[in-house]
């Protein structure tokens, strides 16, 4: 059966050539913008000469009108090649070691658009984020039913895009039951996760390697302030190294969770928990001068598209000027950003909160997203976390 096609122009015409993914709506041809088609239908993409770019899931209602799923003509969208993608991309992840969490899918990188699937020991939470995946979803549900077993699958398409995607944001058990707390298991430590209502499917996943370089480095009896510290994963990690940790959360609902975590890993007693909200929690501390020997900052998206980033940008740089003014003379910030057009400017932006604070900074190392949630070369926009470790640093004597 023959497809829809849609042209694209020329500029758009040679990313996907390149293998980017996304066509935008203004990049289709003119007589093609608003198309007789159904959403989350496929349809085959074709430059201006009529060359073959891709088979991909067409939106009626985001600036992303095309989504490609198949660069190649002979694979076209399919059951068989949405199992075959399920199925590379669950085997890619058997590399990951010491943790029974992780995500297996992850939209685009593993060539299904929107679809995100996390493993939460014997459990999965399924997202989907597109109106074409929405079509092959009891698909998907089968395949991985099939292929690992789980006792429970559920369901949190409950966020913003999907609105954007023309869909109705959906919580469900798809297979068996999932309980409200599911414990898991991460570098020797242990921790509940609610998958019913807790930030993204639970957990953050994409910050293993993260925690897990930074947990390395902390030292016994170091003070920390884990900021934006959700159910605590950062501040225990330390905490379990020895380290007295403060940790703050804007939203009051989360510390009972954040509590428990600490009582199962045995660091309750150094941990103290506090509600607040980052920006004044940390005014307060640097005006009452305060120091710690480590700060870790993990705040929430700043920047939700282009216009909002000089807003985005105004929000870092304040929190970034309080969080150096809290550290003590070698004391190091552990900085997370998980927004994609703040990620080129956060080197610039530390450097002028640096020189506001008359702060010399060494870096201490780098880090990204977790390899569970890969990021493609050709599609910048699949990289949207990284994380900087900046220490306190004397300059050389004159």
């Amino acid at each position: 059966m023959s497809l829809p096609q849609l042209q694209v122009s020329a500029s758009a015409a040679k990313r996907l050539q390149h293998f980017d993914c996304w066509a935008f709506r203004d990049e289709l041809t003119q007589q093609q913008q608003q198309p007789d088609i159904a959403n989350g239908e496929a349809v085959e993409l074709l430059d201006a000469n009529g060359t073959f770019l891709g088979y991909a899931f067409y939106s009626t209602t985001s600036h992303i009108a095309a989504r490609i799923v198949s660069f190649e003509k002979t694979r076209t969208i399919d059951r068989s090649l949405i199992a075959e993608r399920i199925k590379t991309a669950i085997a890619r992840r058997a590399s990951i070691t010491g943790t029974n969490a992780k995500r297996l899918v992850f939209g685009e990188a593993d060539g299904l658009p929107g679809l995100i699937v996390d493993q939460y020991a014997d459990y999965l939470v399924l997202q989907n984020r597109s109106a074409g995946l929405e079509r092959w979803k009891s698909v998907a549900v089968d395949v991985l039913k099939d292929a690992l077993h789980p006792k429970g699958m559920l369901e949190r398409s409950d966020k913003e895009f999907r609105a954007e995607e023309g869909l109705p944001t959906l919580t469900q058990v798809l297979t068996g039951s999932v309980p409200e707390r599911i414990r898991i298991e991460e570098d020797g430590l242990q921790f509940w996760v609610d998958p019913h209502h807790g930030q993204k499917t639970g957990f953050y996943l994409d910050q293993r390697d993260t925690r897990r370089l930074v947990r390395g480095l902390i030292q016994p009896d170091q003070r920390v302030a884990d900021v934006c510290a959700y159910t605590g994963s950062f501040g225990i990690g330390a905490a379990s190294r020895g380290a007295r940790v403060v940790s703050v959360e804007q939203q009051e609902s989360l510390l009972p969770l954040a509590k428990e975590n600490a009582q199962l890993n045995g660091v309750a007693d150094q941990m103290e928990f506090v509600v607040g909200d980052a920006f004044y929690w940390l005014d307060a501390k640097a005006k009452g001068r305060e120091r710690f020997d480590w700060v870790l900052l993990d705040p929430p998206s700043l920047t939700k598209s282009k216009a909002d980033v000089q807003k985005g940008r105004q929000a870092l740089h304040h929190l970034l000027v309080q969080a150096l003014g809290l550290l003590t003379d070698e004391g190091t910030l552990v900085l997370s950003v998980c927004t994609y057009h703040l990620l080129n400017l956060t080197e610039e932006i530390l450097r002028i909160a640096a020189a506001e604070r008359g702060v010399r900074l060494r870096v201490r190392g780098v880090s990204m997203q977790a390899p569970d949630h890969p990021w493609i070369l050709q599609m910048p926009m699949t990289r949207y976390l990284m994380t900087w470790l900046v220490q306190r640093d004397a300059p050389p004597a004159a």
